[in-house]
């Protein structure tokens, strides 16, 4: 290598690095806060659930990011079941006799409509429209090529703008409404079975709230907390009470 051209080189690796750097800068200011809206969505959702203002029970920034990231893999499993069941609810009955049939009446009308063109052209039309013509709609091989072309360009098309419309919704609407449905589904297996023992993790999945007599003052489903409050659920329903020095937060565990 020329050693003229070593500077030229060296500048454009330069340049590239940059590039790549504030690549990565614009998309980490674009995400961290689509990222936070997730988490605190959720978190949202999973408050209002138990009757409690997310508001008043804030939790710290580290704590959104986990919520979210645990969304974000919730809403990725989603896709990927919609995704896997996509071919098998299109080939099951009756779904499948609906896309063939759809199918078939798009090939035959376009193939009856270059058909009736060729029948209604007359000798001194334009050549030019006759080459394109006999290229575009040459026989039955060619209309079906044409059906498959058509049928995924408005797939493709309709697919990427239903999937920006829903992401847009989602960001909000999705977390929100997981963080109820897992709150709603702590609150049913609380009222029917109360303070139980995990049979997985053997932890008690009640909370026991001890003063600073060691007298237990509050039992039942700890809902949130952190350095001003704590929220709980109890049989007659949610507690939000503020948080004193010489409080013990107690859990208890089955180790049989």
């Amino acid at each position: 290598m020329p050693t003229d051209d070593i500077p030229k080189t060296a500048d454009n690796y330069v340049k590239m690095i940059s590039g790549v750097v504030a690549l990565l800068v614009a998309i980490i200011a674009v995400l961290a806060p689509i990222a936070y809206l997730f988490g605190f969505a959720y978190y949202d959702g999973y408050m209002s659930a138990f009757g409690v203002d997310s508001g008043g029970l804030s939790i710290s920034i580290q704590m959104v990011y986990v919520y979210s990231y645990q969304v974000f893999s919730f809403f990725l499993w989603e896709i990927a079941k919609v995704v896997g069941e996509g071919p098998n609810r299109l080939t099951s009955s009756p779904n499948v006799f609906w896309v063939v049939t759809c199918f078939v009446l798009t090939v035959g009308v376009l193939y009856g409509l270059q058909k009736a063109m060729q029948k209604t052209t007359k000798p001194s039309a334009n050549k030019q429209f006759e080459k394109v013509k006999e290229i575009v709609f040459g026989d039955f091989t060619k209309s079906i090529g044409i059906v498959f072309i058509t049928w995924y360009s408005f797939v493709v098309l309709a697919t990427g703008l239903i999937t920006v419309a829903l992401l847009w919704a989602l960001l909000s609407l999705w977390p929100y409404a997981k963080g109820q449905f897992t709150a709603t589904e702590q609150i049913k297996l609380f009222l029917e079975k109360g303070c139980h023992i995990d049979e997985k993790s053997k932890w008690n999945n009640c909370s026991f709230i001890i003063d600073e007599k060691g007298k237990t003052i509050h039992e039942g489903f700890l809902i949130g907390i952190n350095d001003g409050f704590i929220a709980i659920l109890k049989k007659d329903g949610s507690y939000v009470f503020k948080r004193k020095d010489g409080f013990v937060l107690r859990r208890k565990r089955n180790e049989s």
